[in-house]
């Protein structure tokens, strides 16, 4: 079990998330950044869980950290392992080495002090976070007020079932995941997308323009969405059936569905990429959409930084979720 001391501005329990709900309202949630939760799971002995969105097995339940200010209390023996964003993660007051499984005893203090790269650090604890799932998954969705713990970010005074352990501390101890196979995270970022589904609205030179653009992301971001300064982008003139059915601004669309990673630009203004917890539809035309390795890159941004988006084709899109797939898979068959 795991006291927490100080929740922070928001820790919350994720795991991979609850996809295939959302014709029902409800958003897949889940890790911002799913890679670092499923490394920190396999360095623990966890369940890393299917590849994202496309199976159903969301795997064990870790946390996610936002910025600074975690302060957890282990009131066991565990097993441990912090990936993601660098938020200075300390034991005892000292470095805690990141990418590796660590043990803590009891009385230990676990804490994250600052962001240094990055803004989201994910916590696996060899047995998983015990939470009762909702919908198949134990991600906490806070908007919704459901999975977690209540629903809502950690607060002092909170205390963290912990799953049994599937391993031994002793095999489990000292496990890395190679630097070579870790994320770069690290500003300025690139973002590959595949454009459409809307991007035939758009002028062809907003499209080249929203390519080449250095774009700033906004104070105003969240898990939902994540906001892009920049440019104004253009639309083509509108054809007189959206005019009709989805009313006279150049950026309405009748009602779709959104996908995660979809980037909704309202009155072609200020991008905004569609995050974990987005809805299920929106009325705003969507010039490119995030492929599926790259959200957690989008996560991991804070505001200020500097975003260029690249488009690649969907073959390729696959070809690269193929490959990271490829490296969660050995070091399940390394770990197992």
């Amino acid at each position: 079990m795991f006291e927490v001391l100080s929740g922070g501005p928001q820790t919350t329990v994720q795991d991979l998330g609850r996809p295939g709900y959302l014709h029902t309202g409800m958003p897949p949630s889940g890790a911002f950044d799913s890679f670092s939760l499923r490394v920190a799971n396999l360095l623990v002995g966890n369940n890393p869980g299917g590849r994202y969105l496309v199976g159903r097995d969301p795997g064990d339940a870790g946390l996610e950290v936002l910025l600074m200010g975690c302060r957890l209390r282990a009131a066991t023996e565990h097993v441990i392992a912090v990936t993601g964003g660098d938020l200075d993660p300390t034991l005892n007051g000292q470095p805690l080495p990141m990418w590796q499984a660590i043990r803590v005893r009891e009385g230990d203090e676990i804490a994250f002090r600052s962001p240094r790269s990055g803004v989201r650090a994910y916590l696996a604890i060899a047995g998983g976070i015990d939470v009762p799932p909702f919908l198949g998954s134990r991600a906490t969705n806070v908007r919704a007020a459901v999975g977690g713990v209540e629903g809502r970010g950690l607060k002092t005074g909170d205390e963290l079932r912990i799953g049994e352990p599937r391993k031994a501390a002793s095999e489990l101890e000292g496990r890395a995941w190679p630097a070579a196979s870790r994320p770069a995270i690290v500003a300025p970022w690139t973002v590959r997308v595949v454009l459409g589904p809307q991007d035939h609205l758009f002028q062809p030179e907003s499209v080249e323009t929203f390519l080449t653009t250095d774009w700033k992301l906004s104070p105003i971001s969240d898990r939902m969405g994540c906001r892009y300064i920049g440019p104004k982008l253009e639309f083509l003139p509108r054809p007189d059936y959206l005019v009709e059915q989805a009313g006279s601004d150049p950026s309405n669309i009748v009602d779709d569905g959104t996908p995660l990673g979809g980037i909704q630009v309202p009155s072609g203004l200020e991008p905004i990429v569609m995050g974990a917890d987005v809805p299920s539809f929106g009325g705003y035309a969507k010039i490119a959409t995030v492929i599926s390795s790259d959200i957690g890159v989008v996560g991991q941004g804070k505001p200020g930084d500097i975003v260029r988006f690249r488009a690649v084709a969907a073959a390729e899109a696959e070809e690269i979720g193929l490959a990271q797939e490829a490296l969660v898979q050995e070091g399940v068959r390394v770990s197992g």
